[in-house]
């Protein structure tokens, strides 16, 4: 937005100069003087002019310049700070596969404790109940 007023004041101020020399170029133009007087008044009006134009585009150039500049550095900014989130990105998903990888791992390895100790109180509770199946026909 300020920029827009920069540039619509730089218009009206160009306006207003161009209006100026065209004015007082029309009314030497006009005027009753001798040609060689006129015409170097027009000459002279229209050398301002042109000095005015020259400083105008100068400062619009610069103007430009400058906003092309700055725009350049917010890109790099904004493409610092996207490639930073995707960094940061990556290494959330690899360090949380990792652990996803570690818990699944560690689960897995708790379950097969947990199966074998299922099994090994089975091959006990098995045993000793035909032991006592046997003792029990072997007395009668």
């Amino acid at each position: 937005m300020h920029y827009e007023d920069e540039t619509t004041g730089g218009s009206f101020m160009l306006g207003l100069l161009a209006g100026a020399v065209i004015g007082a170029g029309l009314g030497l133009l006009f005027a009753p003087r001798a040609g060689n007087e006129t015409r170097r008044r027009v000459s002279a009006s229209a050398q301002k002019f042109q000095h005015g134009a020259s400083e105008r585009y100068q400062q619009a150039s610069e103007r430009m310049s400058n906003l092309a500049d700055r725009s350049r550095q917010t890109y790099e900014r904004a493409k610092d700070s996207v490639t930073k989130g995707v960094d940061e990105a990556k290494r959330y998903v690899k360090d949380n596969t990792k652990n996803a990888r570690d818990y699944a791992n560690n689960a897995a390895e708790t379950a097969r404790d947990y199966a074998n100790d299922t099994i090994d109180s089975a091959k006990r509770a098995t045993d000793s109940t035909l032991n006592d199946i046997e003792r029990r026909t072997e007395r009668m």
